[in-house]
């Protein structure tokens, strides 16, 4: 019998259930596919599953369970497997949207989806998950809260503005508006101070988030709201990959004659593009390295607001550099660099001078 290479398991999540398909890879290239009836997405269903696999797995080392990243709902299973030793991998649904759109598959089904991802799998090389800390994930709790509470903000002040500017004015309705903003307001200013209080109880996490803020322009809220998006940039393994995730990615479109407008794909986590739109505008008026790469790519641009884009991409991979090398932000860096650039340029030119004497 041909030996099996590589085992896997798609599950396709969604809110309710989870779709299976079990795939072999055996040593001749051949691949099979074992379907399995639909599961709850609950601790019922994760106790079906773990009895199915036991008959299924032979080999721990060999077999994979790979997922779409979908929200919330793929969490609980994804720490279920984890805690009974399997490798998990979970994956960005950008990249499955890509490797599906390659086989041509014209039908779309959970089960199908499930065997799609089982073969991503057999196929591919994968990245393996870890779950974050606890602390990683509630500073991501605290940060979309505080994003949700800073949308009704805006909502509510229009909304008052609506009322102050009518021509039927009531005075009860203005004092209900100024009474939630007050509320909005204070519950914005108390998860502010529970996440600065969150990240202080982990010496570590309040050492690399202050990596970030040595940044000209980065504040704590900005550093603790894109580290928490990211669960710490668990996932990104570099820059190009980060700016995907946060929908920094540039898209163009040409056929033929046609010429489209470069732009971002904005396919990505809306938070992230949301809280360095103001770091990017102080940035470009404080910051030795962001503020002439701004001003040299700004008159190039048909509008100053593609290029603040461009410096809210730049940043965030700074922000990711400094992370990952847990050093802090160098001002000089870029001349350094330049430097050590020319050296060895002057050391070759001289080298030829030499020789040609």
């Amino acid at each position: 019998m041909d030996k099996a290479l590589k085992q896997c398991l798609g599950i396709d999540v969604s809110k309710a259930s989870l779709s299976l398909s079990y795939g072999i890879l055996y040593s001749n290239l051949k691949k099979e596919f074992i379907g399995c009836p639909d599961i709850m997405n609950d601790q019922s269903g994760f106790n079906s599953l773990k009895i199915w696999l036991g008959k299924m797995v032979e080999d721990k080392e060999c077999f994979y369970v790979i997922m779409e990243a979908t929200g919330v709902y793929h969490q609980r299973v994804c720490h279920f497997l984890y805690d009974l030793g399997y490798k998990v991998c979970v994956m960005q649904s950008g990249r499955v949207k890509r490797y599906a759109q390659s086989l041509d598959q014209r039908s779309k089904t959970d089960s199908l989806d499930s065997r799609m991802l089982s073969m991503l799998g057999l196929e591919r090389e994968l990245r393996l998950w870890e779950p974050p800390s606890k602390e990683l994930q509630q500073l991501k709790l605290l940060s979309r809260e505080r994003s949700s509470l800073l949308k009704d903000k805006t909502t509510e002040i229009n909304r008052q503005s609506a009322v102050e500017s009518s021509n039927y004015y009531c005075k009860s309705a203005h004092k209900r508006h100024l009474k939630r903003l007050q509320l909005i307001n204070e519950q914005i200013r108390t998860i502010e101070q529970e996440m600065r209080a969150l990240v202080k109880e982990d010496a570590k996490l309040q050492a690399r988030i202050g990596y970030l803020e040595s940044i000209p322009g980065v504040s704590f809220i900005s550093a603790a709201t894109v580290v928490g998006e990211t669960l710490g940039f668990e996932s990104i393994s570099n820059g190009k990959q980060l700016a995907s995730y946060a929908g920094y990615d540039v898209v163009l479109k040409e056929s033929g004659r046609f010429k489209g407008k470069t732009k971002i794909s904005k396919k990505g986590n809306s938070h992230i593009r949301a809280v360095l739109h103001m770091p990017s505008m102080t940035c470009v008026r404080c910051n030795p390295t962001l503020r002439p790469f701004y001003k040299r790519i700004k008159p190039n641009k048909a509008k100053p607001m593609v290029a603040l884009v461009a410096v809210q991409r730049k940043l965030l991979v700074l922000m990711y550099t400094l992370w990952k090398n847990e050093e802090n932000y160098d001002e000089e860096f870029e001349k350094k660099k330049q430097q050590g650039l020319k050296v060895p340029a002057a050391r070759d030119n001289s080298q030829i001078n030499l020789n040609a004497s």
